[in-house]
């Protein structure tokens, strides 16, 4: 069987070489019409509009279809697809929480918490994933930890509800109610008028 390389990429039978150059002709015209216009946010090829998206973005959607393909009592088969996921991209944070959530949904605590440290550890500027972690090791009993992933993701992140009330209550819980109420304080200041947050600073306040 007669075969050539093109450019040491690919290999083709002779009788197609021919329809693979005109391809690759097309191919090379269509993209070498391109014009980038960072200060407008544009990218046009061929006249026609494109945008730039991080692939890990997409696993959100890859998710979703998982969760419709592998519905209630078929979270093993969602597993296995989200890990084979994550073997292709390893850097997907999105994938790594995702695993974590089917893990919590088969009662496998120990194994969602990692999963959930990796998309925490890989996504830092994600305020939901190391509040998930947070939570994830508060309910391990790991209290400490807990409170150490909030306070740095609450450097990063110093408006997140979420970080602030767990904060506010890991502390409480915690036996530290100065800093309780420090971050309980903090959180009435972004909600103003919220029974809730109100009811927490009464609390924290009164002397024990």
């Amino acid at each position: 069987m007669s075969v050539r390389w093109r450019r040491g990429l690919v290999a083709v039978l002779l009788s197609l070489s021919a329809v693979f150059a005109r391809a690759e002709d097309v191919v090379s015209r269509y993209f070498a019409d391109r014009q980038h216009r960072p200060e407008h946010g544009t990218i046009e090829i061929a006249g026609e509009r494109y945008i730039l998206v991080r692939a890990a973005s997409l696993s959100v959607e890859f998710f979703s279809l998982v969760r419709e393909l592998y519905g209630p009592g078929r979270e093993p088969e969602a597993e296995g697809w989200l890990r084979r996921g994550l073997a292709v991209n390893p850097q997907s944070a999105d994938l790594a929480h995702a695993l974590g959530l089917s893990l919590v949904r088969q009662q496998r605590p120990g194994e969602a918490t990692a999963a959930f440290a990796q998309a925490a550890g890989l996504a830092p500027d994600n305020p939901r994933y190391p509040y998930v972690y947070a939570v994830a090791l508060q309910s391990d009993g790991r209290l400490a930890e807990a409170i150490g992933v909030l306070e740095d993701a609450y450097r990063r992140h110093p408006g997140d509800l979420d970080i602030l009330s767990a904060l506010a209550t890991f502390h409480r819980d915690g036996g530290n109610r100065q800093a309780a109420l420090r971050y309980a304080r903090k959180l009435q200041a972004l909600l103003p008028d919220n029974p809730a947050a109100d009811r927490l600073v009464q609390e924290l306040a009164v002397p024990e």
